[in-house]
């Protein structure tokens, strides 16, 4: 059951409750970056620009999970497999800044894990959203942890691939920081734990969203200037 805080919350199919500002900080951020990029389209940093590029996709496949209703269980698990295509090369996009141009072949080395995740995580959520749609928790089990793994791995593949090609760094440490900020604040909505902002129009999970979008002006702190020097 509903916590009192969250009763007159609009629900997911899924019966997950979604509070009334969810997903229109990622409108927001979308629309900031698809402009950026109509504004910017001859701008020589093309790093920056793919940077931008995959996270306002990303962003923009997230406001369509969230802010639009979904009537049909079909209709929502395909917007959440979508919006996790969209999350590795999001995350990822910083590696095109990290590696140097001269290093063609380890481009297309994280291009190809990347876009190997983006493509094996998509059949588990849909699966996993499908069967939490319909209180199957037995069946939602199994894809669920194979989305976890994929997800994890890829997160671990992109800090990992960051520090050890360009080194330690307030920005990465920054981006880190508020990616498992994020993570634990997720996690509050599971184990039943209110913060004291949470309300009818906000909770753990809008508390991910504003870390993540932290995680990313960080991320930008480092590819800004890095993409700038890598163009002149």
């Amino acid at each position: 059951p509903a916590p009192p805080w969250m009763s007159v919350c609009r629900r997911y199919p899924d019966g997950a409750h979604r509070p009334a500002a969810r997903g229109l900080l990622h409108v927001v951020m979308a629309a900031s970056g698809w402009l950026w990029l109509f504004l910017n389209s001859g701008d020589p940093r093309k790093e920056l620009q793919l940077m931008v590029l995959m996270k306002a996709a990303s962003l923009t496949a997230s406001a369509n999970l969230h802010v639009r209703e979904h009537c049909s269980e079909a209709s929502y698990a395909v917007a959440n497999a979508i919006d996790f295509f969209w999350l590795p090369l999001n995350g990822g996009s910083v590696l095109s800044v990290v590696t140097p141009r001269s290093k063609a072949w380890l481009r297309a080395l994280h291009a190809a894990v990347l876009f190997s995740v983006s493509i094996a995580v998509v059949r588990p959520v849909y699966t996993w959203t499908v069967h939490t749609c319909r209180r199957d928790k037995f069946s939602a089990a199994r894809p669920h942890q194979q989305r976890t793994a994929l997800t994890v791995f890829c997160g671990i593949w992109i800090i990992v691939a960051w520090i050890v090609q360009a080194g330690f760094s307030l920005a990465w440490l920054g981006h880190l920081a508020f990616l498992v900020a994020g993570y634990c604040f997720y996690s509050m909505q599971y184990i039943g734990v209110k913060a004291p902002w949470h309300s009818t129009y906000w909770a753990g999970h809008d508390d991910l969203h504003i870390c993540g979008a932290l995680s990313d002006l960080c991320a930008f702190a480092y590819a800004v200037p890095t993409a700038t020097a890598m163009a002149a």
